[in-house]
């Protein structure tokens, strides 16, 4: 069973895996903490965190920046209720495929952003967190004399 307490919540347990048979699959670009996958998925419990700092001054001399100075990093992640489930009403679906593969034609994708997950399949339990905090430090211009009349 999983550690990640959302995840037991919802069920996830070993199931039948499926093969995925892709004719084509074209990708020019998937940025970091991306995911591709072909076939079923059990869990997934993904991640990213990130600085993204612009600097006039040159980063060797002006400092670091640390995670643990922002908030946004710190914060707990938000617990999902179900009153129904809580109340044991759970509907419960059995699924049998009558045929164990997963057959897709073409696929062409340009571009996945950052923790972008792409998945031919069927996923369980799917748990994703992505923090990113903006930096920018320039010097704002000095304001033009007034124009007198």
């Amino acid at each position: 069973m999983s550690s990640n307490p959302n995840a037991q919540r919802a069920g996830c347990v070993n199931g039948h895996i499926r093969t995925a048979h892709i004719g084509a699959f074209l990708l020019t670009s998937i940025a970091q903490a991306g995911i591709v996958q072909f076939g079923d998925r059990g869990e997934t419990n993904a991640r990213l965190r990130a600085l993204a700092v612009q600097r006039q001054e040159s980063h060797l001399t002006a400092g670091d920046f640390f995670f643990e100075s922002y908030d946004i990093f710190n914060r707990q992640l938000p617990v999902l209720t179900d009153p129904d489930y809580d109340e044991g009403n759970v509907i419960r679906i059995h699924r049998t495929n009558c045929s164990p593969n997963i057959n897709v034609g073409i696929v062409r994708i340009i571009a996945a952003g950052s923790a972008a997950s792409l998945l031919a399949g069927n996923s369980k339990c799917y748990t994703a967190e992505s923090r990113i905090k903006h930096i920018r430090q320039y010097q704002l211009p000095k304001p033009y004399p007034p124009i007198g009349c």
